[in-house]
C-alpha cells in the first residue's frame, strides 16, 4: 500500500511539472488601468476622442425697421430715416419714387415705402398705423 501511495505521489508530481498552470495575466496593462480609473472617476481617458462642441446658436433677429421718410436732393444725394434716425449709407438706396431698397446685414434685400415696417423675426413687411 505504501508502494502504491509512493507511485501515485510520483505520478502527480511528474504531471504537475510537465504542464505548468496557465494563470494568464494577473494585472492589467497601463492603458487598461487608465481606462478603468477614468471609468471609475467619470472622466474620459486622455487618449479618447472627444465629441466636438455644438455649433453656436444663430444670433437673434434684429428689431423691426420702420421707414419713416426719404428726402432726395436735386444733387442726387438722399437721406433716409429708419426708426426715426437719419441714414446716409450707400447700401440703402432710393429705387423709385418714395421707395427704398434696404440691404440687410445678412445680404437680404427688402423694398420699403415710407410708413412701412420690416420685421426680421417674421420676414414680413407691414403698414405702420400712426
Amino acid at each position: 500500500m505504501k508502494r502504491a501511495w509512493l507511485i501515485l505521489c510520483c505520478a502527480v508530481t511528474t504531471l504537475a511539472q510537465a504542464q505548468p498552470p496557465q494563470l494568464g495575466r494577473l494585472f492589467s496593462s497601463p492603458e487598461e488601468r487608465a481606462q478603468l480609473d477614468a471609468a471609475r472617476s467619470g472622466t474620459p481617458p486622455a487618449g479618447a476622442a472627444q465629441a466636438p462642441p455644438p455649433p453656436p446658436a444663430p444670433p437673434p433677429p434684429g428689431p423691426p425697421m420702420e421707414l419713416n421718410g426719404v428726402v432726395q436732393r436735386s444733387s442726387g444725394r438722399s437721406t433716409v430715416w429708419l426708426n426715426q434716425a437719419p441714414q446716409q449709407e450707400p447700401h440703402n438706396q432710393v429705387s423709385g419714387p418714395g421707395q427704398l431698397t434696404l440691404r440687410l446685414s445678412n445680404g437680404q434685400v427688402v423694398l420699403l415705402k415710407p410708413g412701412q415696417q420690416y420685421d426680421p423675426a417674421s420676414g414680413t413687411v407691414m403698414e405702420v398705423r400712426p
